[in-house]
């Protein structure tokens, strides 16, 4: 009998549903406010600058949630082995909760796995705990390189919490999940490294543009990995800004604020009220995007809300904001680049006197140039068409009909007068225009 592997479920139903899960209370957790001390050692400036903002959205298989979990249930293991061998272990704040360090106003934050008194190597000496699960590959490099060069997020997690608690030692204490294997390393504090540290944080956050990039090329086998990939190295082919949601953190009009509070304070230009957490996560209708989250496209002017951009492809401008014929965020994070200052999509924007939610496949519809020559209800195509003297097409085949995300487009062919007329129907309004394009 021949290899049935391949003809098999990979995955029971139990274990798919386990998986979703999973993948539903991680999703369910809410967005950091914060830049968290745990990736503040990673190698991308202008990466931190996109989760700073909530450009990132989480895309995370209900496996890796569960992954996620496994080295959190890790950590009360170490604690209770190195009670068990004599240490004084504090693992948790008067609240039962997990320590808590801040610093910058609370816009870099972070948990500690706990702090360890009685260390065999230093019984004497206080020192941050952090715990963590190794791959077997993984393992291998943290004993032959050490954390400092394997590991250089965990590195430089370790150093934030010693500098913003006063401790001048860390434990790292690390297993290897394949063989149940240990490895232990004392780190010393670096002040030199905690302010690189701190001073990367503060330039991250204060910064209205995202930081240059760690790689040149967009090969670059860590950018090719990279969540930010798209909204990075893209041009907007798919969606012309690709960020998860329209918050607060994208906007012109936010600025954070760093003070000696801890809330991670937010205010607004336009509005005289901190912007909380929720609140940064549901953004208004005076959005304003930051203009470097537009990558296929320069600024050439702006308002106190408006921006105007010029498309690097093609030259043609147009306008961000709530304006009458301007782009808003809304429809920059729903429409493709390419469409965004097309002569034919600005003219059916213009028709409908909407936003663009269904139209931006448009901008693949000949001619480029168009003028609105109708617009109004469906019902009154026939009587418009006669209106126009253009009453024989309706008799007439469509050259191309095609229904794409719920908008109808018709061309026609004038023969014999070189016009070509797009007939556009959006059967969820009853709305209907007819465009002349222009060659």
């Amino acid at each position: 009998m021949g290899n049935l592997s391949n003809f098999l479920p990979t995955e029971t139903e139990t274990v798919q549903r386990i998986y979703a899960f999973h993948k539903r209370e991680g999703d369910a957790e809410p967005t950091r406010g914060y830049m968290g001390a745990s990736i503040l050692g990673h190698h991308c400036d202008r990466y931190l600058w996109y989760t700073f903002r909530g450009c990132v959205a989480r895309k995370f298989e209900g496996r890796l949630y569960r992954l996620f979990e496994t080295g959190n249930l890790a950590e009360a293991r170490f604690v209770r082995e190195l009670r068990g061998i004599g240490c004084e272990v504090c693992d948790t704040d008067k609240d039962g909760k997990q320590f808590e360090v801040n610093a910058l106003g609370g816009h870099v934050s972070g948990h500690m796995d706990g702090c360890a008194l009685g260390i065999p190597e230093a019984p004497k000496t206080w020192h941050v705990g952090e715990f963590k699960t190794h791959n077997a590959k993984s393992f291998k490099a943290l004993v032959d390189k050490g954390v400092k060069t394997s590991k250089p997020q965990h590195f430089a997690q370790m150093q934030i919490y010693m500098g913003l608690i006063g401790m001048t030692r860390a434990l790292y204490l690390a297993v290897n999940k394949d063989t149940d294997k240990l490895y232990s390393e004392r780190i010393k504090y670096d002040s030199k490294a905690f302010k690189a540290l701190m001073d990367r944080a503060e330039r991250i956050i204060t910064t209205h543009t995202p930081p240059e990039r760690y790689a040149s090329r967009s090969d670059d086998w860590q950018c090719k990995w990279c969540d930010a990939y798209e909204l990075c190295w893209g041009g907007g082919e798919e969606v012309a800004v690709p960020i998860p949601m329209r918050g607060c953190r994208t906007c012109c009009h936010a600025t954070p604020q760093i003070d000696d509070s801890t809330d991670a304070r937010w205010t607004c230009a336009k509005l005289p009220v901190n912007l909380t957490p929720l609140a940064q996560a549901q953004g208004c209708d005076g959005h304003l995007l930051l203009p470097g989250l537009v990558g296929f496209a320069d600024t050439c002017d702006a308002g106190d809300d408006w921006i105007e951009f010029v498309n690097k492809s093609d030259g043609a401008h147009w306008q961000h904001g709530q304006g009458k014929g301007m782009w808003s965020t809304v429809e920059l994070m729903k429409t493709p680049g390419p469409a965004v200052g097309d002569r034919t999509v600005e003219a059916v924007k213009a028709a409908f006197g909407g936003e663009c939610e269904r139209v931006p496949l448009l901008h693949q519809y000949p001619p480029q140039d168009s003028e609105v020559l109708w617009s109004g209800s469906t019902t009154g195509i026939a009587d418009a068409m006669e209106g126009l003297g253009l009453g024989d097409l309706c008799e007439k085949l469509p050259r191309r009909k095609e229904d794409r995300d719920g908008m109808i487009c018709t061309e026609f062919a004038s023969e014999g007068e070189g016009r070509d007329i797009l007939i556009v129907v959006n059967p969820q309004s009853d709305t209907a225009a007819i465009l002349e394009g222009k060659k």
